[in-house]
């Protein structure tokens, strides 16, 4: 059992560990003042999607 819980901790890492370069590449172009109102907008219009379907039910 303590075998299965270090693979899923350094599988874990090793995933976590991947996503730093991988954001350290994109921050420049997430940064831009476009792509932030087009995640703002995005994040918005979802946001407001799960708030009717929580009053619709």
């Amino acid at each position: 059992m303590a075998l299965l819980v270090l693979l899923h901790a350094v599988i874990t890492l090793v995933r976590l560990g991947g996503y730093v370069p991988l954001l350290a590449r994109a921050g420049h172009v997430l940064g831009r003042p476009r792509v932030r109102r087009l995640l703002g907008r995005a994040t918005g219009a979802v946001l407001i999607g799960f708030g009717l379907v929580i009053t619709v039910r």
